[in-house]
């Protein structure tokens, strides 16, 4: 299962505080040499507000509980990823104020047609809470990735290094 180095794990919690009482959302991207190696964090703006005013039905939620990465933040930086021979390793977001889970729309939103949305990538949850004033704080993480036998997510606790 993939690492997370803890300096990239504090600078997801570090958008969710900043995001806070809203979800942050994002990718963690790996290096040409070492695919496994998880080199930066790239947050990217959650327009799930937007979505929903725009169209209340098919986005029934708001940002305190989903996100929709920005898909004019979200696809030049793929681009620009690929053309360094770079990938994105992770999706990145946060439950503020219920914990770190992998929720059923989290799922729902991984699959298409019985299938990853997107393969070989791991979703990292980030939990984070009120804390002290003016502030919000860690609260967990978990990451669930695709098991092709169970045709299902596998969740565990995020080991960070």
């Amino acid at each position: 299962m993939l690492t997370i180095p803890e300096a990239l794990l504090q600078q997801c919690f570090e958008h969710g505080r900043q995001t806070y009482p809203e979800e942050a959302c994002g990718y963690l991207s790996s290096g040409s040499a070492a695919p496994d190696t998880l080199l930066e964090v790239h947050p990217i703006p959650n327009i799930q507000n937007r979505m929903h005013a725009e169209d209340p039905v098919t986005y029934p939620r708001q940002a305190h509980e989903a996100y929709f990465l920005d898909p004019k933040v979200r696809l030049p930086l793929e681009r620009r990823l690929r053309g360094e021979g770079r990938e994105v390793r992770v999706i990145f977001h946060t439950h503020p104020d219920v914990g770190a889970y992998f929720s059923e729309e989290d799922r729902r939103k991984a699959v298409w047609n019985g299938e990853p949305l997107f393969p070989g990538v791991v979703y990292l949850v980030c939990g984070i809470k009120a804390g002290a004033p003016g502030g919000a704080v860690p609260d967990g993480a978990v990451l669930a990735w695709w098991d092709a036998a169970a045709k299902d997510f596998r969740v565990e606790p995020v080991r960070s290094a």
